[in-house]
């Protein structure tokens, strides 16, 4: 099985990242291959809006770190993606990238990757309340099953709530499930 994971906090040490890592420990572990990505050590540049990919039934054109990505994409079995909140929604760096999954929506807008593919959200926060941002959440998640991924959980932790996120920790042993699971 093939899985990707997605991080964008631009803290490899902090808790999203740390929550991915688990789930990415718990596909390993499964005996799955898991390619990782880093948003903030990539060059990705915002949709066009060009129409290349529905015109073409293609990824996008661009020329970017998110090239290769979209080949590894279409041939995965789950994906990860995980992003810090700033104000009250999922960080700039991770829209853009949400955004550039236009590509994968054909000139029918029906999706253009195979269904099925399973589907992890990873949230970290400082609020207390969990719920607060779950409409933001739910939203960004919406997009990947609008192209027939299946929602496997919203993982979401409160650095002022949940502190530290430790292998003992409640959210890194459900985070580490999920990926094993896949």
């Amino acid at each position: 099985m093939n899985v990707i994971a997605v991080i964008g906090s631009p803290h490899k040490d902090g808790p999203s990242a740390r929550l991915t890592l688990a789930a990415v420990q718990g596909a390993r572990d499964a005996g799955h291959h898991v390619d990782v990505y880093y948003v903030g050590d990539m060059n990705i540049r915002g949709c066009q809006g060009c129409e290349f990919c529905k015109n073409n039934s293609k990824d996008c054109i661009l020329n970017d770190d998110l090239k290769p990505y979209w080949e590894k994409l279409h041939a995965a079995d789950a994906l990860i993606v995980s992003a810090p909140n700033y104000c009250a929604t999922i960080n700039g760096p991770m829209i853009t990238y949400l955004n550039r999954h236009y590509c994968l929506i054909n000139a029918e807008w029906k999706p253009r990757i195979h269904a099925g593919i399973k589907v992890l959200g990873i949230f970290s926060q400082g609020e207390t309340d969990k719920e607060k941002y779950m409409d933001a959440y739910r939203w960004y998640m919406a997009d990947f099953e609008n192209r027939d991924m299946v929602l496997q959980d919203i993982i979401v932790h409160s650095r002022r709530g949940d502190g530290e996120v430790t292998p003992e920790h409640e959210l890194y042993k459900r985070a580490y499930a999920v990926g094993n699971s896949f």
